[in-house]
């Protein structure tokens, strides 16, 4: 049997490809692992901050999926279920590591706030400044560690992954309302804590 993605390309939606691999077409899996491999790996590595982890965890979420296959209702949306699993594994591996750190700050912030080497050396900053600005990275990262999981999970999802109120708080089961104010006091948190220490 050829492929979803050769046959069908993207022709069918995510709710259609699982309802082909609960009809045991097997292809329907390779045709999801496409889809979501990269943006799943990109976001599981920001609760990791680890690559060879989040590999480990997203060959996981996908091995759940295929086991998993007939739990889900095509009613609801895929990524969500599937985003679902991720952020379960994510937590699980916490636990099981006693791991408090979940999140990376290479990409914190706007894209054109962020600290790159041609921007380094670009800049007319000194060492000093730009060591500086490294410093408190480190120390915003070591303060974000610290936050409640409700209130990390929430800031990620929103601040650094980009993902709507909506979305975030059906991959959280949660109200939009909520995941508003769990970022809030996130934020309010974090301004609190780098204050006392600047």
């Amino acid at each position: 049997m050829s492929s979803l993605s050769a046959t069908l390309g993207n022709n069918l939606s995510d709710e259609e490809v699982m309802i082909a691999l609960q009809a045991g077409q097997d292809s329907a899996l390779d045709e999801l692992m496409r889809r979501y491999k990269q943006p799943l790996f990109h976001f599981v590595t920001r609760y990791t901050r680890d690559e060879e982890t989040s590999y480990d965890i997203v060959q996981e979420v996908f091995f759940r999926v295929y086991n998993k296959a007939e739990t889900f209702n095509p009613a609801y949306k895929f990524k969500t279920w599937l985003y679902q699993i991720a952020l379960n594994l994510c937590r699980d591996h916490a636990r099981k590591k006693k791991i408090l750190s979940f999140v990376s700050l290479d990409s914190w912030g706007n894209s054109e706030d962020e600290l790159s080497l041609h921007d380094v050396i670009a800049s007319d900053e000194n060492i000093e400044s730009l060591a500086e600005r490294r410093q408190m990275l480190e120390l915003l990262e070591s303060q974000i560690d610290k936050l409640p999981h409700n209130l990390k999970t929430a800031l990620i999802l929103f601040a650094l992954e980009g993902k709507s109120q909506e979305e975030c708080a059906r991959i959280l089961g949660i109200t939009p309302k909520t995941v508003e104010t769990r970022v809030y006091r996130a934020r309010k948190t974090l301004l609190q804590k780098m204050s006392k220490r600047i």
